[in-house]
């Protein structure tokens, strides 16, 4: 039988390891020029940058409160995950920047099910701190993923008018309106 300890420095690293790759696709996209000709998405992106370099550091902390090591070995599956992750930002430099935001949401939506995770291990093995620390950062992370989401439509007008098809300019806060009523409540089962 393994440990509290052991278990929650694996739980710890592998969200290092994800904060990691996510942050290093992050400065990939601060380093694209064409990032600059979306103010609202460049200001999203930067604020993601900080917000992960945060996260690093108190999880690093942890980890090493721990026990464990911030540069040790990360398993092989949260590496995969990650990886994939990592691979998305890889071919995005030949996207428009709506796929690096789309990219980023679906990286933000991966690390908020992992500080769920991180949050609940933290409760069952009777451990507060990480269990706050984990909430604390999916709080961080989940109205950048609501941004993400309102600040899309005028993403994708603004890269189309770039293509040679015909597009309408005026339907962005339309499409920000119906698919936030999406996530609505009342919208559930």
């Amino acid at each position: 039988m393994r440990d509290t300890k052991d278990i929650l420095q694996q739980y710890v690293s592998d969200m290092v390891a994800l904060d990691e790759h996510i942050h290093e696709a992050i400065k990939r996209q601060i380093e694209d020029d064409r990032l600059k000709q979306f103010p609202e998405a460049s200001k999203l992106v930067h604020t993601l940058y900080r917000t992960l370099d945060t996260h690093l550091t108190g999880l690093k902390a942890q980890l090493i409160s721990l026990g464990g090591e911030a540069s040790g070995p990360v398993k092989e599956a949260v590496s995969a995950i990650a990886g994939v992750a990592a691979g998305l930002y890889d071919k995005m430099r030949h996207d428009p920047v709506s796929k690096m935001l789309r990219d980023d949401y679906t990286a933000l939506s991966l690390a908020a099910i992992s500080y769920t995770m991180l949050h609940t291990t933290g409760l069952a093995l009777q451990n507060q701190q990480i269990a706050d620390l984990a909430q604390r950062y999916l709080k961080d992370v989940t109205p950048i993923i609501v941004d993400i989401s309102q600040v899309m439509p005028g993403v994708v007008v603004k890269d189309l008018e770039g293509s040679e098809a015909l597009v309408d300019r005026t339907v962005g806060q339309e499409a920000v309106r119906k698919t936030q009523a999406a996530w609505s409540t009342a919208n559930t089962r």
